[in-house]
């Protein structure tokens, strides 16, 4: 039998030792009179309640009874009633000592909270005390869209009353700022500039004033552009001049979505590092005037945009994303600066590198069954030496047209090969790859969406024989499942690598390049294909430090 104890100030007594004062207790409560409680050390009348009470005030009724007899089985009717009033006092104590801890934090703290909630909210807080009554003007990032006037448009473009209201909203709102500093501003609203030739030009001298450092400014009624923003039609788009940003001296990063940027001969905007176009229309020259008008920018990003054939990029940049852009055919790279490049194309791109003297990492995914052969070939072959880290991704069927030679990566230290949603492919035809770079030494094979036949065999090939990689330390395969092909890729690495410290077998589609986790171990259900693998593996290593982990 369990016993419980109840905790005392002073110690713990048995409940069975109670058993019996609660009992004497109960007899001298039923002496007492039926209509009266004892409420905070007093005797006071109760009142007669209906047969029809809830069950919710029968429960507290009958656990406000057993309280009072626990305390009058510890020490009867006077410990009660000096037990109450201790609590009567206390609580007055609490009562008047109640302080407002939260406006106490500084103002920083407050403004960060702010931040958090929407405008709306934030604005309703003024009413709360003195205290709040302009906290909310100094909040260091604000976001504005039609939600704060309870409006959604389903689609990007919104009417020219909405656009009036909102820009009056957000011109008044703005002028509480000033003196105040907004690290960081949202603007989501689409806008026809020749309804309001004045409002916008003035909405952006604010900003000016305000010391911004991170800008959004999305021409579009959607919190968030998507690649069909690119086919609405040319008089839908924003013509947004960068000589509006002029005097933006403390502006650092710039977010343009949906819209057409313009730049002009002698603008500088020294100030900006990181400058990201999604959704926009780029015409040619106009990313070379943009280039040459941000001398310091270090990231520029472009997503989503509709480009002209031919780009150059070129001036201080040192980061350079391209996703999903239409028109593009030829980008010739002449950053001094540039040390990372990513591209990735529904069509097939062609690289030209003039001059790129520190580039040493690249990430490519181009679309098309003419990619592969390009990738491995002419691509290689014009990639500097110096470039240090390469990942390759190929879809569905560009990996049928994946080369059987190579051109010579010839300082390639780090590579990755992302296979994702392809369809029956010998994973061991990717062993060129290793010896097309001699001085590799760290390989991640990564498969992602993967379809395989359930009677496998129709890949006909001679065994692999062994060559000799004496640089390659770290191999990681995701997306693992066991299969022969696979089986026999692991072992050719593992009897080639004379270096090797460790191979990473997973299932998982191993991050940073998929994200994806299932919750469990997936092996935990297939622990006879696990030891199946390890028994396959053992031994074959040339190397006697080498780790292999199967997870």
């Amino acid at each position: 039998m369990t016993t419980f104890l109840i905790r005392q100030a002073e110690s713990l007594v048995p409940v069975h030792e109670l058993q019996n004062s609660v009992a004497s207790a109960g007899h001298q409560l039923e002496r007492l009179d039926n209509s009266s409680v004892f409420t905070r050390g007093k005797v006071q009348k109760h009142e007669i309640q209906s047969t029809h009470s809830s069950p919710d005030s029968v429960n507290n009724s009958r656990r406000s009874t057993r309280v009072i007899l626990g305390l009058l089985a510890l020490g009867g009717i006077g410990f009660l009633r000096k037990r109450l009033k201790e609590e009567e006092k206390a609580s007055t104590n609490v009562h008047e000592a109640k302080v407002d801890y939260v406006s106490q934090l500084p103002d920083d703290v407050l403004s960060s909270i702010l931040s958090l909630m929407t405008i709306n909210d934030a604005v309703k807080t003024s009413i709360l005390s003195t205290r709040w009554r302009y906290l909310f003007a100094s909040m260091p990032t604000l976001r504005f869209s039609l939600d704060m006037f309870g409006i959604k448009y389903l689609g990007p473009i919104c009417a020219p009353y909405d656009q009036k209201k909102f820009l009056e909203v957000v011109n008044q709102f703005l002028q509480l700022y000033l003196g105040h500093k907004v690290v960081e501003l949202e603007i989501h609203m689409f806008i026809e500039r020749e309804f309001f030739p004045r409002s916008f030009p003035q909405l952006m001298h604010s900003i000016s004033k305000l010391g911004v450092e991170r800008l959004h400014l999305n021409f579009s009624c959607e919190r968030t552009p998507t690649s069909q923003d690119i086919n609405l039609p040319r008089n839908a788009f924003f013509e947004f001049s960068l000589e509006l940003l002029s005097q933006a001296s403390s502006l650092k990063s710039l977010f343009l979505s949906v819209c057409i940027v313009r730049s002009s001969v002698g603008l500088r905007l020294n100030s900006l590092k990181t400058l990201s176009l999604t959704g926009v229309l780029l015409e040619t020259g106009q990313l070379e005037g943009i280039l040459s008008s941000c001398l310091n920018l270090s990231q520029l990003v472009i997503k989503y945009c509709k480009l002209p054939h031919k780009l150059c990029i070129s001036g201080t940049v040192k980061s350079v994303i391209f996703a999903d852009c239409g028109g593009l055919e030829e980008i010739d790279l002449q950053g001094t600066k540039l040390h990372g490049f990513e591209c990735f194309s529904d069509n097939k791109v062609k690289f030209f590198f003039s001059s790129v003297p520190v580039l040493e990492h690249v990430k490519i995914s181009l679309r098309g069954d003419a990619s592969m052969p390009y990738i491995f070939g002419e691509f290689a072959t014009d990639l500097p030496a110096q470039v240090k880290s390469l990942i390759v991704t190929t879809c569905y069927t560009q990996i049928a047209h994946f080369p059987t030679e190579t051109q010579i990566f010839r300082d390639l230290r780090m590579l990755a090969f992302l296979l994702e949603s392809t369809y029956d492919f010998d994973i061991v035809k990717v062993f060129p790859i290793l010896d097309a770079c001699p001085v590799l030494q760290y390989l991640d094979i990564l498969q992602h969406k993967t379809y395989r036949q359930n009677e496998r065999g129709s890949h006909t090939r001679p065994p692999l024989s062994p060559t000799v990689h004496t640089e390659l330390k770290e191999v990681r395969f995701g997306g693992f499942h066991g299969t022969k092909e696979e089986i026999e890729l692991a072992i050719y690495i593992l009897r080639s690598a004379t270096v090797l410290d460790q191979m990473f077998l997973s299932q998982y589609s191993i991050g940073p390049y998929f994200k994806a986790y299932y919750g469990h171990d997936i092996w935990e259900k297939r622990e006879r294909e696990r030891i199946s693998i390890q028994r396959q593996l053992l031994g074959q290593a040339i190397s006697s430090s080498t780790v292999v982990i199967i997870q």
